[in-house]
């Protein structure tokens, strides 16, 4: 990628919301900040934010707090104030990750800055649209706008084979290209001391990938919820471990 490339990232949910797509997100951006180019954050107001914290621009505009529906605040794609300041910073690509409001907002921009838009296709949208509207009829018909506004784009990208399974099932009937989004640990063994450290607390025998096995096993002996939780300091960003109730 060029250093000269600016990226617009348009997303419904971003921190202090949290999911996997936010995740994506914010690792896209920081790492184009930090060896490819530029890139901005476009996303829904929330009043609980703190962008200052991120070493790439946020911008934000107007939102509906729809988390008790759909977790997340959903944007106003069409303020004319929002469009003309993205307009002002001379994009090269837009790339969405959300193919509702926020695919909305990027094609608007899209049409007033001339530049190719990518949308990735992170999730199954058909389930998150059933769990939100109850009605048959209304399904199928946010269905049809979720297509119509994935076919818009100049390039769809899924994270995995099934997602863009799922969006042929949806009536998507375009070009998909599967894109990864790769994962923010390092690349390499890990030490013995540390696994030492993260299984310690399981009754494992050494060298045997037994991990999840002995997860289900302390799940049946001792009851209750047996999460898993980030380690700090650990593999970079974290590791799994056992979270007591």
């Amino acid at each position: 990628m060029s250093d000269n490339f600016n990226i617009c990232l348009v997303n419904d949910s971003f921190p202090p919301e949290i999911d996997g797509v936010a995740n994506a997100v914010t690792n896209y951006a920081a790492i184009i900040n930090r060896a490819h180019g530029r890139a901005t954050v476009v996303t829904p107001y929330n009043a609980q934010a703190d962008d200052s914290v991120f070493p790439f621009p946020v911008l934000r505009y107007p939102s509906v707090d729809l988390t008790r529906l759909v977790g997340y605040h959903a944007g106003f794609p069409f303020s004319p104030e929002v469009q003309k300041k993205l307009a002002a910073e001379h994009f090269s690509l837009i790339h969405s990750h959300c193919p509702i409001t926020s695919t909305m907002l990027a094609r608007s921009l899209r049409d007033s800055i001339d530049v190719p838009l990518v949308l990735t296709y992170h999730t199954k949208f058909d389930i998150d649209i059933a769990n939100a509207i109850s009605s048959k009829l209304l399904q199928d018909e946010a269905k049809r706008l979720l297509v119509q506004n994935i076919a818009a784009c100049d390039e769809v990208w899924t994270v995995s084979r099934g997602a863009g399974e799922n969006l042929r099932s949806l009536g998507y009937e375009g070009d998909w290209l599967v894109m990864p989004n790769g994962v923010d640990f390092p690349k390499g063994r890990v030490s013995d001391e540390l696994i030492a450290e993260v299984t310690g607390g399981f009754d494992l025998p050494e060298n045997v990938p037994g991990f999840p096995h002995g997860l289900r096993r302390g799940r049946r002996r001792q009851g209750g919820d047996r999460r898993l939780c980030r380690k700090p300091g650990a593999y970079g960003r974290g590791v799994l471990c056992r979270a007591h109730p």
